[in-house]
């Protein structure tokens, strides 16, 4: 997903579905209808999280109640949903456990629960901020390269008294830089 200039925020649309097995429909035209949303992708976020209006526009059922720790402190019996989240890229996520919150500028919030399923980067190159998400994870991204191991340092061999001198005066090391 690529955003016109530098983006302090990620966005992406994500399409919500009620919770169900793919698996036992024949034919995606069977799948339970949802609905496309604006997401915010927030990796210091546990947990997804939808507004009130997703879960009532979807006719959600609350399956379960949490205690969520947020910026402005603590909440308790937060109710919780069961979704299926399709990404843009065709990457999508059965049966996740998401709490109901209070989001400004998107309607669903992708959080930690999701992005450690796969690779997750983000770069900004040229003055646009890319970010991209690909599940599974295919193989090892780090855009800093590992130091090859350090040798050991050797102290260097002390010349002899009566050895030449190193500095190639032709005296003997005694009579020139080895006096006391």
């Amino acid at each position: 997903m690529e955003c016109n200039g530098i983006s302090q925020v990620l966005l992406s649309q994500c399409y919500i579905r009620p919770a169900f097995n793919p698996a036992k429909y024949p034919n995606p035209d069977l799948f339970p209808k949802g609905k496309s949303y604006t997401a915010i992708w927030d990796t210091g976020a546990t947990n997804s999280v939808i507004t009130r209006k997703v879960a009532d526009e979807l006719g959600l059922h609350i399956v379960s109640f949490a205690t969520v720790n947020h910026a402005g402190g603590k909440s308790n019996q937060v109710p919780v949903y069961r979704v299926n989240i399709e990404l843009p890229n065709q990457v999508g996520f059965v049966g996740i456990g998401v709490r109901e919150g209070e989001l400004a500028g998107a309607d669903v919030l992708i959080g930690m629960d999701i992005i450690t399923r796969g690779d997750f980067a983000v770069s900004n190159y040229n003055g646009h901020t890319t970010f991209t998400f690909r599940v599974p994870s295919t193989e090892r991204i780090d855009f800093v390269p590992t130091p090859p191991p350090s040798k050991p340092i050797v102290k260097a061999k002390e010349p002899g008294r009566n050895d030449l001198c190193p500095c190639g005066s032709g005296k003997k090391y005694k009579n020139c830089h080895g006096k006391a």
